[in-house]
């Protein structure tokens, strides 16, 4: 619960921020600046996926090793991947994926945009709820020295968790990677009274 009302106040302060400053300015990105914030979104959704892909390709490895220092080990990167390359990538696409809608297509003018901003704040509430969740209590698991990795089933279970956490996040941004090249969905109608 804890990490929900964290993650809901600063996702609340990033685009209550982002909106305010966008409106009151009156923003519009000229052709230069777009450019450049699209490259600054790109990097960050690149961020993110490298953390996210090494958490998936770290928790596979776990499944397959016996070692009980190399699966603490991978744990230890999944949990680092996640504070310094998922959250970093997750808040900085979503920042600058905001700025670019403020001054280039409009929050709700369109379907497309719309999606992007859902589909992104449903992986930052999966990844913070669950997620984070799932990864302290694989490590809390794994620091009982008197069960093996392979016959604790709260670690199993974590482990499991993980692997279909990510791959959940994973389908979630290859899909709006997708709708951001194809643009699938036009205009809303807003009927002006």
């Amino acid at each position: 619960m804890i990490a929900f009302l964290w993650t809901l106040l600063l996702v609340l302060l990033i685009a209550g921020s982002i909106i305010s400053v966008g409106k009151l300015r009156g923003t519009r990105l000229d052709a230069k600046r777009k450019k450049w914030w699209v490259i600054f979104h790109v990097l960050f959704v690149i961020m993110y996926y490298t953390g996210v892909l090494g958490n998936f390709v770290l928790t596979l490895f776990t499944l397959y090793i016996k070692d009980r220092e190399l699966i603490y080990a991978a744990h230890y990167f999944i949990k680092y991947f996640d504070l310094y390359l998922i959250v970093p990538g997750a808040l900085g696409s979503l920042a600058t994926g905001l700025w670019l809608a403020v001054g280039a297509w409009g929050i709700t003018t369109y379907y497309w945009v719309i999606m992007k901003w859902v589909g992104n704040l449903m992986t930052i509430f999966f990844g913070s709820i669950f997620i984070g969740t799932w990864i302290e209590k694989a490590l809390d698991a794994l620091s009982l020295k008197e069960l093996e990795p392979m016959q604790n089933p709260e670690y199993l279970h974590s482990q499991k968790m993980i692997l279909t956490g990510s791959v959940i996040v994973l389908a979630i941004l290859i899909f709006l990677t997708a709708i951001s090249y194809l643009k699938p969905w036009g205009k809303r109608l807003v009927s002006h009274r």
